[in-house]
């Protein structure tokens, strides 16, 4: 049987979808286990059905509501609990969108600070998904500038340093979000994505590439697009600068600080300016503002081995954070290591990423269920 708490987040699914789309979006209706497939309002754009269904009334029923069914899988509150199969079905086929046009022009702002060791991968992934990049450069130490300046023929590839007028005793993260806007809104660009160097960015969906995916929500309506922070940890002392981060590393744990569960970090570039600052780069608010309701994942490399972690967290960021954005709160998501911490991870504490959607999938799109994220009625 399944346990109480699996059909509860279902529940809490639902209403995130709801909030996500808000009171002028599509209509979500939730078909509850025992219940009729066909009881789904015909006007629903998005319908959650709990448990499976025949077959054949399911294809019925989808001919005559128009949808297609986007996820299925099954829902589990907890590891190890029995689980609820599930089915999404809405009205956003991601198969009939069609090709990206080639002006269709997406524009990666990536900050870095000492990233010699990746920065290239991740320029070659974005170009290669045919995302042009621009870096704000905060006056890295090592050779993340010379890199970034190969990369200069051909026009896809810009950068700054930042501040401009030089180094500055502290990393002020308000003043570098504030810059990232305005590039923002003097880009031109049809979409774009606030990028570290340390992440890779894709679609909700696997196999579809994060520009083709931007592309589909936008035919779809929508012009902002949240995220699942997926935080990558090593489970051995074996990574090298120059190793490739998606084949490198397979053990993760999804995003926990509240911070984790607003993550708008893609939209398309407004008639006026636009920040994200003022919300340490979590949300971006604009009049009109519609948020796709599945999160984009967010491959997080931030802590690649123990030398690399020790070296980032205990001389390069922590002697300069800034004082006044420690005191709202900010940069307090290394507070619980220390130089003595080994940066090793137990998998027994984690999840792999290529299993994730097996029992997972929820919580990779939408977040709900995860630790500190309230269910709902909670906060």
């Amino acid at each position: 049987m399944p346990d109480a708490d699996d059909a509860r987040l279902l529940d809490a699914f639902v209403t995130y979808l709801r909030r996500q789309l808000g009171p002028e979006g599509p209509a979500v209706a939730h078909v509850a286990l025992g219940e009729s497939i066909s009881r789904a309002p015909r006007d629903a754009g998005m319908v959650v059905v709990a448990g499976d269904r025949s077959p054949v009334r399911e294809r019925l029923w989808a001919a005559r509501a128009r949808m297609t069914r986007q996820w299925h899988a099954s829902a589990h509150a907890a590891p190890g609990s029995a689980g609820v199969p599930f089915s999404v079905w809405d009205r956003w086929a991601i198969g009939s969108v069609g090709a990206t046009p080639d002006g269709f022009d997406v524009l990666a702002i990536v900050t870095t600070r000492n990233e010699a060791d990746i920065v290239g991968q991740m320029l070659d992934r974005l170009l290669a998904g045919g995302v042009r990049v621009h870096v704000i450069d905060n006056w890295s130490t090592d050779d993340t500038p010379g890199i970034v300046g190969a990369y200069f023929s051909g026009g896809r590839v810009t950068t700054e340093r930042f501040p401009a007028e030089g180094p500055s005793p502290y990393f002020d993260l308000q003043s570098l979000l504030r810059r990232v806007g305005e590039v923002a809104h003097a880009s031109g660009a049809d979409w774009v994505v606030h990028h570290d160097a340390d992440e890779i960015h894709e679609a909700a969906w696997p196999g579809v590439s994060l520009r083709d995916g931007l592309w589909a929500v936008e035919r779809w309506g929508f012009n902002c697009v949240d995220h699942a922070a997926i935080d990558f940890r090593p489970i051995a002392d074996t990574w090298k600068p120059g190793d490739d981060l998606a084949s490198s590393f397979d053990w993760f744990e999804f995003g926990s600080a509240p911070g984790h569960f607003l993550l708008l970090k893609a939209w398309k570039p407004q008639p006026t300016l636009v920040s994200n600052a003022e919300s340490g780069g979590h949300s971006i608010d604009f009049p009109g503002r519609q948020v796709f309701p599945y999160k984009f994942p967010i491959r997080h490399y931030p802590l690649r081995s123990a030398d690399h972690a020790r070296r980032k967290l205990f001389v390069e960021r922590m002697p300069r954070w800034n004082p006044k954005e420690r005191a709202k709160g900010m940069h307090v998501h290394y507070d619980e290591f220390t130089e003595a911490s080994p940066f090793i991870w137990d998998p027994e504490t984690l999840h792999r990423w290529s299993t994730v959607d097996d029992g997972l999938l929820l919580q990779r799109i939408s977040g709900v269920g995860l630790p500190n994220n309230p269910w709902p009625g909670e906060g």
